[in-house]
This record gives C-alpha cells, sequence and structure tokens, in this order.
C-alpha cells in the first residue's frame, strides 16, 4: 500500500492543469448525449434530490428546449427520457449543483503529465452561480448561458489558444502567497488570472471590441477561477487514479443528501455516507443554517488537490470572516496534515512552520485517526438552490471507512 500511495501521491503533486479551452459542453466532452444533463456528487435518485439539484435538472432541461414545462421535464426525467448522470463520472465537476447540459459553455484543461482532461462550466457572470451552480434557472439566465455558448466561449477559447493555456497549478501558487486559500476566496487569483490574459489578447485575432467585450465580462465574474479551479482538481485528482493498492482519495463530492469519495485503486467506484450539515454564516438575517442544504458540489476536490480546507492559513481575510485566526488556520493546515500522506512543495503558505500544504488525503488515515478533511463551501438554501451563506463542513467519517472494505 505505501508504495502504491507514494505513487499516487507522486502524480498528484507533480500535477500541472493547464486550463486551454473553452466551448460547448456537447463538443468538448467525450460522448456527451443532448439528453443528459451532469450534477455533482454521487449517484440519486430524481425523487430523492434536494432543491439546488431538482430545480437545476428542471431548468437545464427546458434551458435545452427538452421539455415546454416543468410538468414534462419532471416526466421526461422520470420515465428516462431525459438522462441524469454525475459530473465526476464524466471527468467534469463545479461547485454547487454542478448542473452541466449540451448547450451550456464548459472550461477545459489538460493535465500536463498524463494528457487527462477536465471540464466545469464557467460561472455565469453578473448571476453568479445561475443554473450551473446555484440550480436556478429563469428567462434571463437562460439568454446570458446561450450569450456565453455562442459568443462567450469562442471569445475564451481563442484567448486561451493565444495564451498557449494557462497553468493552473503556477497560478493558484501564487494566489496562496496573496491570501487566498482557492476554495471560498480567490480575490488576487482573479486578478491574476485577468491580468495573464491582456498580452496574449494584443496577439490574438480578435477585433479590439470582442478583446474589450471579453475582458469587460471576465472582470464581472467574482470567483471566475474557483470554476476553473474545480476542473483543475479533478484533471489533477484523475491524474493519479487507478494505481492498484492506492487508498489516496482521487474525488469528492456531495449531492445533498449523499457524500462519496473515489480512491485510487479503486477506480471510479462510489463509496457513500449521508452528506454533512454547514457551519458558518448567513447573508440576510431572514436566512438560517436550518435552510440549508446539506453538503452539495464537487468544488470539495479542491480539498482532495490540496487546497481550500488544507490552505487555510493561507487566508487571514476568510479565517475573520469566521471570527478566527491565522492561528486557527495555521492549526488546521496541522490537523489535516495528519490525514495526508505528505505536502505539495508548488502550493507554499510562509505562515506554515512546514512551508508547504498538506495533500494527498489517505481514507485509512482518515479512518484510523477519526480526523475528517475540513470543506470550505458555500451554502445553499435546500429549498430555492440559491447561496445563502459561507461555511465550512466535515467530511464525513464512513464513507471513508467503506472505501476501505
Amino acid at each position: 500500500m505505501q508504495e502504491a500511495n507514494q505513487i499516487a501521491f507522486d502524480r498528484l503533486i507533480s500535477a500541472r492543469p493547464v486550463l486551454d479551452g473553452c466551448g460547448k459542453a456537447g463538443e468538448r466532452i467525450p460522448g456527451f448525449r443532448r439528453n443528459l444533463i451532469l450534477h455533482s456528487g454521487p449517484p440519486v435518485e430524481f425523487a430523492a434530490m434536494r432543491g439546488p439539484h431538482r430545480n437545476g435538472v428542471i431548468g437545464a432541461a427546458l434551458f435545452e428546449g427538452l421539455a415546454d414545462s416543468e410538468s414534462e421535464a419532471v416526466g421526461m426525467i422520470e420515465s428516462g427520457e431525459i438522462e441524469l448522470g454525475c459530473a465526476n463520472d464524466w471527468n467534469s465537476g463545479g461547485p454547487g449543483a454542478g448542473i452541466t447540459s449540451w448547450s451550456m459553455a464548459v472550461l477545459t484543461v489538460t493535465e500536463r503529465n498524463s494528457g487527462t482532461r477536465a471540464f466545469a462550466a464557467p460561472i455565469e457572470g453578473p448571476f453568479g452561480g445561475g443554473l450551473g451552480g446555484w440550480g436556478v434557472y429563469n428567462e434571463k439566465l437562460g439568454e446570458n448561458l446561450r450569450w456565453m455558448g455562442e459568443t462567450f466561449a469562442p471569445l475564451l477559447d481563442q484567448a486561451l489558444k493565444a495564451a498557449g493555456g494557462i497553468n493552473i497549478a503556477e497560478l493558484f501558487a501564487s494566489g496562496l502567497l496573496m491570501g487566498d486559500e482557492e476554495h471560498t476566496r480567490q480575490v488576487a487569483t482573479d486578478r491574476l488570472f485577468l491580468s495573464s490574459l491582456i498580452d496574449p489578447l494584443m496577439n490574438s485575432p480578435l477585433s479590439d471590441a470582442e478583446q474589450l467585450l471579453l475582458l469587460r465580462y471576465l472582470n464581472s465574474c467574482r470567483r471566475f477561477v474557483h470554476h476553473v479551479g474545480c476542473a483543475s482538481a479533478v484533471a489533477s485528482l484523475k491524474s493519479a487514479a487507478n494505481v492498484p493498492g492506492s487508498t489516496l482519495i482521487t474525488a469528492m463530492g456531495g449531492n445533498g443528501v449523499e457524500f462519496g469519495v473515489k480512491v485510487s485503486g479503486r477506480g471510479e467506484r462510489w463509496h457513500t455516507a449521508p452528506a454533512p450539515t454547514f457551519r458558518g454564516r448567513c447573508f440576510r438575517p431572514s436566512d438560517s443554517l436550518d435552510d440549508a442544504a446539506p453538503w452539495l458540489g464537487d468544488s470539495s476536490n479542491v480539498e482532495a488537490w490540496g487546497l481550500g480546507g488544507m490552505a487555510a492559513a493561507a487566508a487571514p481575510a476568510l479565517l475573520a470572516e469566521r471570527a478566527e485566526t491565522p492561528a486557527d488556520g495555521i492549526a488546521q493546515c496541522t490537523e489535516m496534515a495528519k490525514i495526508c500522506f505528505g505536502r505539495n512543495p508548488l502550493f507554499r503558505i510562509p505562515l506554515l512552520p512546514e512551508t508547504c500544504t498538506p495533500a494527498g488525503i489517505l481514507a485509512e488515515r482518515v479512518a484510523e485517526l477519526g480526523i475528517v478533511p475540513k470543506l470550505h463551501g458555500g451554502i445553499l438554501s435546500r429549498v430555492t438552490g440559491g447561496q445563502i451563506g459561507v461555511g465550512y463542513a466535515g467530511a464525513p467519517l464512513e464513507c471513508f471507512r467503506k472505501a476501505l472494505l
């Protein structure tokens, strides 16, 4: 097991995911079908879906023209005429609902060493999580999604080609040194990403008007790189998958009902337990943690990559929002290191005595020590599907135990 975990760990920390394109899901994700709608987390029956997923898959059916009404969409989903699939099983995965359908734009990431490709729908500009992340759909959101697929995606694709792709591991490494932990906070990294496109844009075939349109839209997207990070985490983790005998975690995600993990030695098999609840704060006094959906989303792959909850000490501003101190962030990283194979030398945090973030979660260490990965994330309403707050949750211990059986 030690040797197998060393192999998987070396692949994980050497992973160099590169954002190299953007296009429609039906054209970019191999094998995608017009009647297929992806969601985050492990498999879940439609009847059991929480608000963000239920509303999201219905909204996607309406957006794609698969159904003309909500009732028709429900009937087609229940009959199997509209297929539902787990995003991670398709090398995809985004925050929240993780909804992806045929005409939606997706970011494409290629892990440079293994050639592994992964995908995630980009954040929806002024609409934030929109359909893809929050599972919310209306006419205006539909218009924006169509614009993203028809106009935004080709513009970004050309810009990324002119740049020769953007190395996201290196981008995030820089962001860590500027106060981001790369899950809930990406203030600096968003700016780094935008600046990295300016020179390539000037040398691209895009017109001045097209360049300005793209830059203005990206500038309107708070936390655009979060979705980039979700795809990059999938690509990095998949590159460490399928090592016989390895217990290194290669996927973590929830569907609001169950939370699931995959381990390298068992390929694409899910190991699940009831989804965890959130701790944190709500944005409005009218909202409550009682209204929160249990963990829902594939952004927890960011922790499995070695960021987010593994890098809490990098983000004192985020810690302050949780009424915590830099010392608390250091203590969190120290605790997370106990369940990891080692540390990623690329992801440096000056406040840590060891200087680097822990990486390579091992199922047996979680099971033996009873220490679970701490997952940073947005809090979604179990009723409306929209985001109501920010906080964290602990991955359920039982799914790691099951992964060892």
